[in-house]
């Protein structure tokens, strides 16, 4: 065994846990323990009675969540109600996901500088607002569960599931109906689609035996049961959206017929450079200028297109389909962020810090079949030289965007760390007086857009209850 393959083997370990431990100093060193913005309805809403079943039994139940019901309820009982607590059940998810490339990288010898790639995805701070605002743990909780089922997907692909598996996989759709939230809509589309080739063309070995057969379609029926069970929960559900227009999406698209296309590639641009750093490019106040954050949207989504011709040309789906899913489930969730966040119309809405997590799915697809489709020597037969060069070019473009905007956009966050922190600090500090500051205020301070009546009921339950900052000295 030669150095190059023992790098790389120690690498299927020491890469994700150097990402794990490099998120956690993160959250400590940007992170304080307080409540703001999205806590303020939770707390007005659920506290301190977060163990009223009344609460959780309600007509919108699939969309309220209700895996966090049992965190809230831990963390209310035995943690104060703490930030922090979500925060690292929000690097769990992250976890999950990890441990779910490491294992594919190892088993399809993914090249470490291909692993390098996709860890900088993974554990890059353009997600800064999913880790730091800890009410959005659940949805990257449900994340790694995806990559869980989309692994578990991949086994079934090549006829490698035991009785275990496919218990699990027959049963993910209702466990990630209780943690996925709207997100199920991406992920149910995408195990639909994979249910329907698997039973059309059976698998990477070409024929579906008579019982993955029917697994498929198990699964197929139970993911459509959880998409219209969460359909039907979402139409009693009461949605506000501050500072949406009211306009009607034929009327923005006749009035500006660029927008919406606009937005759709700028959701792109943001899976490789964040929405702050894109503002403040370079470090003057000065931002990239809106034209190239289009480019450069525009040619991320060729390269995926790129990647997923390449994929289909090259056979690779005779191998794995766990990259392709990624990618479709990536798609999905661009189509997703666009279509319920053009109302905000404001194209750098699409590049905000809280969807990075989602848009880096399909990211982390697209660079794995760039590098399958070499390693396991499905090389590009049948291309004419021009389209060789074409997908090389698209990769390498890929590739240069991925690492570019993810580490400036990391190494810019860190600066930022120490200013976070002390701005979470400064909140701890309002909240404990919040008496002596007015309605408005207290709004700006603690970045709450809705009426003050509840947010000072919000706060007089912490203090009442001695929760979060009241608790502690």
């Amino acid at each position: 065994m030669n150095n190059k393959d023992i790098l790389r083997k120690l690498s299927y370990i020491l890469m994700p846990v150097s990402g794990l431990i490099f998120l956690l100093w993160y959250v400590r060193s940007a992170g304080y323990d307080v409540v703001y913005t999205d806590y303020i309805r939770l707390i007005a809403e659920y506290l301190p009675d977060v163990d009223d079943i009344k609460r959780l039994l309600v007509p919108d139940i699939l969309t309220r969540i209700p895996a966090t019901f049992l965190a809230r309820f831990i963390n209310y009982s035995s943690f104060g109600f703490s930030v922090t607590f979500d925060r690292l059940l929000a690097i769990g998810g992250i976890g999950l996901m990890a441990i779910v490339l490491a294992l594919y990288s190892y088993k399809y010898k993914v090249g470490y500088g291909w692993q390098a790639v996709i860890f900088i995805v993974l554990f890059s701070l353009n997600k800064w607002e999913i880790l730091l605002n800890g009410t959005a743990w659940a949805h990257v909780v449900s994340f790694g569960l995806f990559f869980i089922n989309y692994y578990l997907m991949d086994r079934l692909w090549r006829g490698e599931t035991g009785s275990k598996e496919e218990l699990m996989l027959f049963l993910m759709p209702v466990l990630l109906l209780l943690i996925a939230g709207e997100y199920i809509a991406s992920y149910a589309v995408t195990m639909i689609f994979m249910s329907l080739l698997g039973i059309l063309m059976g698998g990477a070995a070409g024929s579906t035996r008579g019982k993955e057969k029917s697994l498929y379609k198990g699964i197929l029926f139970m993911t459509a049961l959880a998409l219209i069970l969460y359909i039907i929960s979402r139409h009693f559900a009461v949605w506000e959206h501050s500072g949406a227009t009211d306009k009607g999406i034929l009327e923005v698209i006749s009035e500006d017929p660029a927008y919406i296309p606009r937005f759709f590639f700028n959701t792109f641009a943001g899976a490789v450079i964040g929405q702050e750093t894109v503002m403040n490019f370079f470090g003057n106040g000065e931002p990239l200028p809106e034209a190239l954050v289009t480019v450069i949207g525009v040619i991320m989504f060729l390269s995926y297109l790129a990647a997923l011709y390449a994929y289909v040309r090259s056979g690779l789906y005779e191998v794995t389909v766990f990259p392709a899913i990624l990618v479709i489930s990536g798609f999905g969730n661009h189509m997703l962020v666009t279509l319920g966040r053009w109302i905000f119309l404001d194209t750098a809405y699409a590049l905000s810090s809280r969807y990075a997590g989602q848009f880096m799915i399909g990211l982390i697809g697209m660079i794995l079949i760039f590098a399958l489709y070499r390693t396991q020597k499905r090389e590009l037969k049948g291309f004419g030289h021009a389209e060789k060069r074409a997908i090389r070019a698209f990769a390498a473009a890929a590739v240069v965007l991925i690492i570019a905007g993810n580490c400036y956009t990391t190494y810019q966050e860190i600066g930022k760390a120490p200013y976070r922190e002390a701005n979470y600090a400064h909140m701890a500090e309002v909240i404990r007086n919040y008496e002596q500051y007015g309605p408005e205020e207290l709004k700006k301070e603690l970045e709450w857009t809705k009426d003050s009546e509840t947010l000072l009921k919000a706060l007089k339950i912490l203090k009442d209850n001695k929760l979060n900052v009241f608790g502690r000295p």
